[in-house]
């Protein structure tokens, strides 16, 4: 089952009702094969979609990541009993971001406490024009979402926790405290948000993978290279700042979300979807 997502387009609580139509059009096996490629999204959609997987595969969910399947992806591929990796797939920390419409591009929810935790121990400011230390922080505030600055503290112990319930009703179901290390690994572990998780690093996480035949390997990577040339490169090809609108199809039971243009509108905040545009106004976190 495919689930492919293009650079445009970011796991989202729409996307939930488009796989469990596919799921349901299937229904209830004893072993579900899921390919995906995704540079993340939303992560509470990410275990929604998880739990789906797992609540569908009675017996056996194998995920299978022939090149990226990053951030809430990777939430999503903590679902699996077994995952299968290729030597250039790479999976991402779960650490949460907020966006900005200060700073153009995501924040780390661990560098915002690590950024508290070192003003509070300054001796004195040390950014020139500033000379309290309430000077600094309402500067750091002035440049980032505040509506939720309270609840941020709380955002890695739940992704933690988004992580290890997956891996603890599937992959480690005999052993929770695998579950619980592994968990906080993925969210803590990594210093970088962008931290490529490669098939040696995950062996060395723990994370139960399996070595597939030639002949399987070389299907997923032909599968992954169709999406490549067919979908991320026409993407690449859009003229900067075109309006793009979200495109959803089949590719037999899976489900594919990517963007087209759309003629006559060219401001290239129109390019981000409806949720994602929301989540940056309001500093919503995702992953």
């Amino acid at each position: 089952m495919p689930v492919f997502y293009s650079m445009s387009r970011f796991i989202a609580s729409p996307d939930v009702d488009v796989i469990y139509d596919a799921l349901r059009s299937i229904g209830p096996q004893p072993k579900i094969d899921v390919i995906i490629f995704s540079a993340g999204g939303t992560p509470d959609q990410a275990y929604i979609i998880g739990a789906m997987f797992q609540e569908f595969a009675k017996q056996k969910l194998v995920v299978m990541v022939p090149r990226y399947a990053k951030s809430a992806a990777t939430l999503l591929v903590c679902a699996a009993d077994e995952i299968l990796m290729l030597p250039p797939s790479e999976l991402g920390p779960i650490d949460p971001v907020v966006e900005s419409p200060e700073i153009k591009r995501p924040i780390p929810v661990l560098s915002l406490l690590e950024l508290l935790d070192m003003i509070g121990k300054m001796p004195k400011p040390l950014i020139p024009g500033l000379t309290t230390i309430s000077d600094v922080i309402e500067k750091m505030l002035s440049k980032v979402p505040i509506a939720e600055f309270g609840d941020y503290a709380r955002l890695t112990d739940h992704m933690i926790s988004l992580a290890e319930m997956l891996l603890s009703r599937r992959m480690f179901h005999d052993n929770p405290n695998d579950a619980k290390t592994i968990a906080e690994n993925l969210c803590k572990r990594y210093k970088a948000h962008s931290a490529a998780i490669t098939l040696v690093d995950a062996k060395e996480l723990g994370l139960k993978l399996i070595d597939a035949p030639k002949e399987l390997q070389d299907a997923i990577w032909s599968l992954h290279k169709l999406w490549v040339d067919t979908v991320i490169e026409y993407e690449n090809d859009f003229p900067e700042g075109a309006s793009l609108e979200a495109v959803n199809f089949n590719v037999g039971r899976g489900a594919v979300f990517c963007t087209r243009p759309v003629e006559g509108r060219t401001t290239s905040a129109s390019t981000k979807t409806e949720a994602e545009t929301e989540n940056e106004k309001v500093g919503r976190p995702s992953v």
